[in-house]
């Protein structure tokens, strides 16, 4: 199973520099994390629908915060 996301933002390098230490692999999931002009891209894999949401939720909540972080 597979799913794509992308999240418009200012500054998708500064986010993708906060995620890179916690990106690793697992045995349930698979992520790219890629850096675009205005956004950035992440690519999920696994075999299970329930890995699948564990990667995306987990990364979701990152994001988020890292965003966030950075309008503070």
């Amino acid at each position: 199973m597979k799913a794509e996301i992308e999240i418009e933002c200012d500054r998708p390098d500064i986010v993708i520099k906060a995620l890179e230490p916690e990106i690793e692999e697992t045995k349930k999931f698979d992520v790219k994390i890629e850096a675009e002009r205005d956004k950035i891209k992440l690519e999920f894999e696994s075999e299970d629908i329930s890995g699948l949401l564990a990667g995306i939720n987990s990364y979701m909540r990152l994001v988020k915060t890292s965003i966030n972080g950075m309008e503070e």
